[in-house]
Formats: C-alpha cells, sequence, structure tokens
C-alpha cells in the first residue's frame, strides 16, 4: 500500500444512495446492450409476425414470435430485478463503513470492521483492501450526491458526497487527471 495518501477518510453508503448508483452504473455498461437485444428480439418477432400472417398454418411462427417477445421482455426485467437483489442484500448488510485512501497512482478501498464488546473467539481477519489504478480502465464520474469509480467494466464503487467537505471533494474529482 501507498504511504503518502492524499486523502483518507471513512464513509457510509446510504441504502438510497447506492441504489441511485447502482442504476447510474446500469445506464453505462448494463443498458445499452440490454436494449440492444430488445430490439433484436423485437425485430425478430415482428419478422415472425409478418411470416405468420403470411402462412397462417405455420405454427412455428407463432411459436418464435412468443419466445421472441419473451426474450424481448427478459431482457427489459432482468437488469431491474438484479438492481432491486442487490439493493435488498446491500440494505440488510446493515451501515457497513468503507474507508478509501488515496494515493498518486493508485486508491485503496476497504471495508472497515466494527468491534463488538464481549465478541468471543479468535476476530476475523479483515478483508485486503481493493487497489484500483489510476490507468486506461480507471474513470470517475459525478453526480449530484455521490461519486461514482469505476474500474473496467465491472468494478464500481460509489462514494457519497455528504461525507466529505470541499477539498476532500476536489481531491477525488481529480483522481483521474493524474499523469501516470
Amino acid at each position: 500500500m501507498e504511504e503518502n495518501y492524499k486523502l483518507e477518510k471513512e464513509y457510509k453508503i446510504s441504502v438510497d444512495i447506492f441504489r441511485e448508483g447502482y442504476r447510474e452504473y446500469q445506464k453505462k455498461y448494463v443498458y445499452p446492450k440490454s436494449y440492444i437485444f430488445m430490439g433484436l428480439f423485437t425485430l425478430l418477432a415482428a419478422d415472425f409476425i409478418y411470416a405468420a400472417v403470411r402462412e397462417p398454418d405455420n405454427l412455428m411462427s407463432y411459436l418464435l414470435v412468443v419466445v421472441c417477445l419473451g426474450f424481448a421482455v427478459r431482457e427489459w426485467y432482468n437488469p431491474r430485478k438484479i438492481r432491486r437483489s442487490l439493493v435488498e442484500s446491500y440494505a440488510e448488510m446493515g451501515e457497513t463503513v468503507y474507508k478509501i485512501s488515496a494515493g498518486e497512482e493508485s486508491a485503496y478501498i476497504s471495508t472497515v470492521l466494527e468491534v463488538i464488546d464481549g465478541e468471543s473467539g479468535e476476530p476475523e481477519p479483515p478483508p485486503e483492501p481493493t487497489r484500483i489504478p489510476f490507468d486506461e480502465n480507471f474513470s470517475i464520474l459525478e453526480y449530484d450526491e455521490f461519486f461514482l469509480m469505476i474500474y473496467g467494466k465491472t468494478v464500481f464503487y460509489i462514494i457519497p458526497k455528504e461525507n466529505f467537505d470541499e477539498n476532500e471533494k476536489d481531491i477525488i474529482r481529480c483522481l483521474k487527471k493524474q499523469e501516470v
């Protein structure tokens, strides 16, 4: 881990911020693909409807219309179902405390474990912090209530603005502008 951090801060993410952050992530990476597949399946369904009208005795056309429309509906519904499920799971975890440590070349995000008084047995070791290098795969998006840090297309972190002062927000805004 880096020694000279420009920013080191603990924060919590509310369920509403998490929901909105994940929705924005889906808008950028999930919905475009879903819309393409919805369009393709709808186009195929229209083609099979045309075939069914042209040849009413062709039962396969009717079956393929139903299958294509089913797949189109699935492409519309699945991202919403996944978001709802993920938000419910996040809400069940309770008020988790996270820590961001941002340096010159990377940031570390970790979960801060609470020490419970009177807990017996050996404490769990803390999970390893996740390192996010500031390279071509890194991007940071700013919204009204949060920052969305994205690494690649599969890793994202939501950083709520409510926990940071203006100076700290400026540091977060400048993370991508580092020369690597």
